[in-house]
């Protein structure tokens, strides 16, 4: 797959410079997030509320560690963390997951990432994932490929349902919506392979990227889970939208991430099933 042409005009090298010090600073990181975990997973909890309070201190932690890392070398960019105040600054913006897959970090589990956005006049042109447990990095930069490692990454070619390995949308929060989480699980068991899920809509993501799974459907997502890997999915081939089609920016409920060949009957199997419980 060839290398695809950016659609807006932004300071390419610029760009490239950020997402590369990133990169070559990982395995800071890296040891950084692993010694978080393994303090924060030595302590058990016995309720939801303590569980919450080592989430939100470990989301806190790292989040303090990768705020100043940035601010050492890119001083005049703004940035958006979860959990903390907006920095301003000017048009370069850092979007910031600390830790994506919380309760797997808290839990010893190694199925979680950390996900660096960036954005240039508020609109995604980089990003940078890293999965400390597998070491991996994933990277792209609008125009420049995506990869993980060092080496392009694509989507799968999968073009039938019937093919395909899914991640189901199942949101923490969901007494409220189960009559629609359970027809669209109907119909995806019906149609689908198989599913997959880690507990990390940033991993997930990352695995459809490369081409391992095919499709993620997922409510409640925030900025700081997206805007990393709205453009590495882009950039590797795939597709990332609404259920109407429209192409994730910011602040979209739903979202639906693919391997862009299947996208359109994703959108159409979940309008189809949703509709069976009076939800259109």
């Amino acid at each position: 797959m060839g290398i695809s042409s950016p659609t807006i005009n932004f300071p390419v090298d610029e760009t490239i410079k950020r997402i590369e010090y990133v990169k070559a600073n990982a395995m800071g990181i890296i040891h950084e997030a692993k010694k978080i975990q393994r303090e924060v997973s030595a302590i058990r909890s016995d309720t939801d509320a303590e569980e919450k309070e080592r989430i939100d201190a470990a989301d806190g932690k790292l989040g303090d560690i990768l705020i100043r890392f940035l601010q050492k070398s890119f001083p005049k960019d703004g940035i958006v963390c979860e959990d903390k105040p907006p920095i301003d600054g000017g048009e370069f913006k850092w979007v910031l997951d600390p830790v994506d897959g919380s309760m797997n970090f808290v839990r010893g589990l190694p199925l979680y990432a950390i996900s660096f956005g960036l954005e240039h006049r508020d609109t995604p042109v980089g990003g940078v994932v890293i999965v400390p447990p597998q070491e991996s990095v994933y990277s792209a930069v609008m125009g420049e490929g995506a990869y993980k490692n060092g080496e392009q990454i694509v989507t799968s070619r999968v073009s039938e349902l019937n093919r395909a390995i899914f991640s189901p949308n199942l949101p923490t929060k969901r007494a409220h919506m189960i009559q629609e989480i359970m027809a669209d699980l109907s119909g995806f068991l019906t149609y689908a392979r198989s599913f997959r899920r880690t507990g990390s809509f940033v991993l997930d993501s990352c695995f459809i990227a490369e081409g391992v799974m095919d499709a993620i459907w997922e409510k409640t997502v925030k900025h700081w889970d997206v805007s990393a890997i709205s453009v590495i999915l882009s950039e590797a081939g795939g597709k990332l939208t609404d259920l109407n089609g429209v192409h994730y920016y910011t602040g979209l409920p739903e979202l639906v991430a693919s391997n862009g060949v299947i996208h359109s009957e994703i959108l159409n199997l979940l309008k189809t099933v949703r509709s069976t419980v009076s939800r259109n």
